[in-house]
């Protein structure tokens, strides 16, 4: 799927936002991330309250995957918790989600494997297009990324930061949003170009250098 969102002259939308991996009711995940809470109800609170603190409801939220693992009992309440969060919400399935609860589920604007999310937004009073390629997996190659888009991903937990996969990020525009990686509240899409501003793209063809903007 495609997806334009025109954050200048005014427009409705404000910001967008990436986050990923939530695992609300698995308890395990505690332990895999080493997260910081006493329990899963504490990790449901914080999670809600640091994406209302960032999140309003003049803004997009693209979330990469892997939501619940929820019981048939427990699953009033993550609906309900959907609903209390701000923001228009575009879902990218996980290999945890089962794609005909999510798909049936009128919080979420769209539902999909990957997105193509292109954001006009002004840079130094100039208006500019910038590609963020969404997938719940990281992908080696992704559109236009010899022209300086951006891959956002989550599902590693940020695992792939370490041992012999590290190097997948080198000098390539690539993020896991995962929440565990960023306090569990989500991500602008300006973090994201900041946080990867340090990085030059060559182009395969003829070894330009395309390099990050300001």
């Amino acid at each position: 799927m495609r997806l334009n969102i025109d954050l200048t002259q005014g427009k409705v939308v404000k910001n967008v936002f990436f986050t990923s991996d939530f695992h609300l009711f698995h308890n395990n995940v505690l332990k895999f991330d080493n997260r910081p809470f006493a329990d899963i109800h504490e990790m449901h609170k914080v999670i809600e309250e640091r994406w209302n603190e960032v999140v309003t409801d003049n803004d997009v939220v693209i979330y990469l995957g892997d939501l619940s693992f929820a019981r048939k009992e427990d699953k009033d309440y993550v609906e309900g918790m959907l609903y209390s969060l701000n923001g228009t919400i575009h879902y990218i399935m996980g290999n945890h989600d089962d794609y005909r609860e999510i798909s049936k589920n009128k919080r979420f604007e769209s539902v999909q494997d990957y997105l193509d999310l292109r954001i006009a937004h002004m840079v130094d009073g100039k208006r500019i297009e910038t590609l963020f390629c969404c997938m719940h997996y990281p992908i080696y190659s992704w559109n236009k990324a010899s022209h300086g888009s951006y891959h956002v991903h989550g599902h590693c937990h940020g695992n792939l930061h370490h041992g012999e996969g590290a190097n997948f990020y080198n000098n390539r525009r690539v993020i896991d949003v995962g929440c565990m990686l960023t306090d569990y509240e989500p991500i602008s899409y300006l973090e994201v170009i900041e946080n990867l501003k340090h990085v030059e793209i060559e182009k395969p063809n003829d070894r330009d250098v395309i390099k990050q903007q300001e």
